[in-house]
This record gives C-alpha cells, structure tokens and sequence, in this order.
C-alpha cells in the first residue's frame, strides 16, 4: 500500500509529501495561465475551498499520493503526483508541474520525474507510469523522453486550447527487466 517518504533527495530537487500549507500557492499556480494551460483541465476557476477538498481527497485515498517538490535550500516551486495507483496491475498516472516559472528549464522537472519514478517502481512496486501530455509542451516531452518514458499512443485533436484542437501523447514507462531483479 501507499507510504509517503520522508524526503526524496535528488541532484536538484527534493520531493515531500505535499501539505496543507502548501496550498495557497499550489493554487496560485493552477490560476496562472502560463502554468495551467500545460494542466490536464483548467483550474482557473477554483478557489481555496476546492482545493483543500482536493487535498482531503488525495489524503484519504488509497490510490492516490501528491508530492511537493522543493529545491535543495528548501524552496517549494511545484508539485507532482501519482494517480490511481492499481496495486494488482502495479500501474499508476503520474502529472508533474513546476509552477514556480523561475524555475524552468533548469533540470528541477527532469529531477523531480527521475526521483518519483525511482520511488514509484522501487519503492511501492509499481512496473508502469502512464501519463498524457499535449503536443505543444515541447518542453515536457523532452522530459519524459530523457526520463525512459515511450510513446503509447495520440488521441488525435484530443485537448482544446487557445481556440484550436490539439493531439494529446499518452506516455509510459516500463519498469526495465534490471530493475525488477533489484527489487
């Protein structure tokens, strides 16, 4: 079953369990639109109350665990998740966003995916992440792919954003034969 660590240590970043004094400025970010059009839906709308329902959701379930992600001097800039964990398939959805824009493209991303995707797999067992990205995060794409993440599949004109139809990539990562020999 789900066990949150501690701290995950990285090269860059640091991963915690998310908190509740992290919401206010979680949701700032969901409201920036820089931020939130990379999202999976937009959260422009939500307010305080909505997300400490979220956050109450996430605590209880079973299949579900947030992290903050937080730099080496203990500065939080975003947050990553792991979705509807199936502990029979050993299957998970991750999302990830650094929401803090001063801290993009500078390696935080890439760090923060390979530290959760090494506690995913080691750690709770899992052996597939799954993950939907939209076309125009040429940023993200380049993440995952330097993670170990592969192409699955494109929902063709899935996501509407800025007035037009964009292709959605769903992602995922297979734990490799090595890394189930460690375990």
């Amino acid at each position: 079953m789900r066990k949150y660590p501690k701290k995950i240590i990285g090269k860059k970043a640091v991963i915690r369990k998310l908190e509740p004094k992290d919401l206010a400025q979680s949701l700032a970010w969901l409201k920036d639109h820089q931020v939130n059009k990379f999202l999976s839906q937009d959260f422009s709308g939500f307010d305080l109350k909505q997300e400490n329902q979220w956050y109450q959701f996430i605590q209880s379930s079973h299949n579900d665990m947030a992290f903050a992600i937080d730099t080496q001097t203990g500065k939080y800039i975003g947050n990553c998740a792991l979705h509807k964990i199936n502990w029979i398939k050993k299957i998970a959805e991750f999302g990830i966003v650094i929401g803090d824009k001063q801290y993009w493209n500078q390696g935080y991303g890439t760090d923060a995916v390979k530290l959760v995707l090494q506690y995913a797999t080691h750690d709770l067992g899992l052996r597939k992440i799954e993950l939907n990205v939209y076309n125009y995060n040429g940023r993200a794409i380049k993440t995952y792919l330097k993670c170990g993440f592969k192409h699955k599949e494109v929902l063709k004109k899935d996501h509407y954003y800025n007035g037009r139809y964009w292709d959605t990539y769903v992602m995922e990562y297979v734990k490799h034969k090595k890394e189930e020999k460690d375990v």
